[in-house]
């Protein structure tokens, strides 16, 4: 894995700082301090079954939306979004925001991040992050265990699933690992 801490998406400005890996943690959590521009989006309504995620913010104003309620976190505020439930973060406001994310437990959020950081870096994923290549984004939302809200978790499973595993056996995993 990289020694340096911190990546950034070229096209948002967004930051990761990785504080604790789910290694350093022998799996228990993953711990993140995010910067966020203003105006930005974060991710797609998504949700994750594998692990919860607890925001703690820093400085400035998240807007964390948990279902269909929209949450303004402010300096020191905090929110738990458990497993299985939509969410989704920005900031809409004028300020940059910093905050926490404890992932709990670990999981392989930090590769999958650095990989897609990566991808972007190179001009292999769209304005919006996305990876160009099918392939790659399906193994890097398994490794993230990110489902999209709204779609039917059978129909990611045999969509996402199966590009993942393709992508697996054309040895498309390998090509990713040099941005670890």
């Amino acid at each position: 894995m990289s020694s340096n801490q911190t990546i950034v998406n070229v096209f948002t400005g967004e930051q990761i700082t990785f504080l604790k890996s789910s290694q350093e943690t022998n799996g228990k959590y993953i711990l993140i301090k995010v910067y966020l521009p203003p105006h930005s989006e974060g991710p797609p309504l998504h949700y994750n079954l594998a692990f919860e995620e607890l925001f703690e913010v820093i400085e400035g104003e998240l807007t964390v939306q948990v279902n269909n309620e929209v949450n303004i976190l402010r300096e020191h505020d905090q929110l738990l979004v458990d497993k299985k439930v939509h969410h989704r973060f920005s900031n809409v406001s004028n300020q940059p925001v910093t905050f926490f994310v404890t992932l709990t437990p670990g999981s392989q959020f930090e590769e999958s991040m650095r990989m897609g950081y990566g991808l972007i870096a190179d001009g292999k994923a769209n304005k919006k992050g996305i990876p160009k290549n099918i392939f790659h984004l399906a193994m890097m939302l398994k490794m993230q265990d990110t489902n999209l809200a709204g779609v039917p978790l059978f129909i990611q499973k045999v969509v996402f699933g199966n590009a993942a595993s393709i992508g697996q056996r054309l040895g498309l995993d390998k090509s990713l690992k040099k941005y670890l």
